[in-house]
């Protein structure tokens, strides 16, 4: 009987503790929290709203830095967790928009490439190129301006349309910054190689704010109580 009892005080208990639990709304974790071993801050905003914060650069030289790593929404989904999603900055932010100015001149027996960026002070990017779906006929170079032979590359004449898809690839040796994403892909299009053997690729938006941009989707983020959250396995406590 006694056992019993102890059993049916420790369900009582638990049932309190869920309660209290699921009572927690969006006011009481409202706030700005600061992860432990950085400066690195997330704000969860009372209208659900989200920002999540760059850590501010201490080292030098000071590069230019964007305001935010990540912003969108938040919300409870249980008792002791909260989610967060990022918006859909792809959109947004135009990243991926891009324009093709196809010339023909120089040499009919290569394919000239160039790519200009609007701003590219940031780490470096591959640039990789695929010819006709081919990963056999493709290249990945660190050069914004290349030539190809077209006898390499391409049909070899047989037809004058050929497919070049176009992506830009931050898995690079020794960069460790930007691990949220790696592998932009910007086009793959038809392009008459004969006619127009010269492409000026530009990308206008693709700056340093939108490559270090860090997307969430359905994101788990942990509640150790009012004032402190578990998320990327440190603690982020609230700001007084």
């Amino acid at each position: 009987m006694k056992n019993t009892c102890v059993i049916i005080a420790l369900f009582f208990l638990l049932g309190c503790k869920a309660q209290e639990f699921s009572a927690v709304k969006k006011s009481d974790m409202s706030g700005t929290y600061i992860e432990k071993n950085s400066s690195e801050k997330i704000e969860l905003k009372s209208n659900g709203a989200y920002v999540l914060y760059k850590a501010p650069i201490t080292f030098s030289p000071v590069i230019e830095q964007c305001d935010y790593a990540s912003n969108g929404q938040w919300s409870i989904v249980s008792g002791n967790v909260l989610e967060i999603t990022s918006e859909n900055y792809n959109l947004q932010q135009d990243g991926f928009k891009y324009d093709i100015k196809k010339e023909n001149k120089f040499s009919q027996d290569s394919l000239y490439i160039r790519v200009v960026f609007n701003n590219i002070d940031f780490h470096p990017l591959k640039l990789s190129f695929t010819f006709n779906h081919n990963n056999s006929k493709s290249i990945s170079t660190d050069d914004t301006y290349i030539v190809l032979p077209k006898s390499e590359y391409l049909w070899n004449r047989r037809t004058s349309t050929n497919q070049i898809g176009f992506s830009l690839n931050a898995n690079v040796s020794g960069t460790s910054l930007y691990k949220s994403r790696i592998l932009f892909e910007i086009f793959n299009e038809e392009i008459n190689t004969e006619k127009n053997n010269y492409l000026t690729i530009t990308l206008p938006n693709f700056d340093r704010c939108f490559y270090e941009f860090e997307p969430y989707y359905k994101e788990l983020i942990y509640i150790k109580g009012k004032n402190a959250l578990l998320w990327r396995g440190q603690i982020w406590d609230r700001e007084k």
